[in-house]
């Protein structure tokens, strides 16, 4: 099973995620980093969850 960034996170939200096919960044300066370094534009997802 694949997992991404958002698996060390502590947000019940972010964890949700933890095993999407998406190589998700928690927000922060590694995210602004690896964008920059790339030069790639930063796809902010906000996301909300429902029951």
């Amino acid at each position: 099973m694949h997992t991404n960034r958002l698996a060390g996170e502590t947000s019940p939200y972010l964890l949700q995620h933890a095993h999407n096919p998406v190589d998700w960044y928690p927000w922060g300066e590694e995210a602004f980093a690896e964008a920059r370094r790339r030069d790639v534009p930063i796809f902010v997802s906000i996301g909300y969850s429902t029951c």
